[in-house]
């Protein structure tokens, strides 16, 4: 009997582990097949950016603050066509971290990519969230743009944002205060 038990205790902590890994907003299984075997295929070597890649004080307070977002996949509608991917990407190099930021934008059969952010050298891991249309102020020329789209903001925690926007033809970028 203390055998049966223990087995129903560790299928129901098997269960109980695959339901909170299912769960994780950075599980890479939520993505399309297509776009799994393109991250694994063309970006070899890079890795999506989760909170565990993030400093501590910042891994706190993405917890705390966006604990149902994943700092490196995000989904929206960011052109007049249909839905895409983003994902923010990190990769370990010759004692450097490096990241880029890519576009998935779903095409007939598949996806085209486009890099928004080309890899660099960074010295701190930055986040990648969801942010709705609307009316964002770039505060390097105080200029307010109505943008009609999901936008992609940019930034390390606590500081202000790189907004990237689609402005029908391609994506710009704009600096907000977000």
């Amino acid at each position: 009997m203390k055998n049966l038990r223990n087995l129903a205790l560790g299928t129901a902590f098997l269960f109980m582990l695959r339901l909170v890994a299912a769960a994780s907003p950075c599980d890479p299984k939520n993505i399309p097949r297509q776009i799994q075997a393109s991250l694994y295929a063309d970006y070899a070597g890079w890795r999506i950016v989760t909170p565990s890649a993030l400093e501590a004080s910042d891994r706190e307070t993405w917890l705390e603050d966006y604990s149902k977002e994943c700092p490196g996949i995000i989904k929206g509608k960011f052109t007049d066509v249909d839905e895409g991917y983003v994902f923010n990407l990190i990769q370990k190099r010759g004692g450097k971290t490096f990241q880029q930021v890519v576009y998935f934008q779903h095409h007939d059969d598949g996806y085209i990519t486009q890099v928004l952010l080309k890899p660099q050298a960074i010295s701190i891991v930055l986040v990648i969230r969801l942010f709705a249309p609307g009316r964002y102020k770039d505060v390097t020329n105080r200029k307010s743009l109505m943008i009609a789209t999901d936008t992609i903001g940019l930034s390390q925690i606590g500081s202000g944002t790189v907004v990237y926007y689609w402005d029908g033809t391609i994506f710009r970028r704009i600096v907000t205060s977000e």
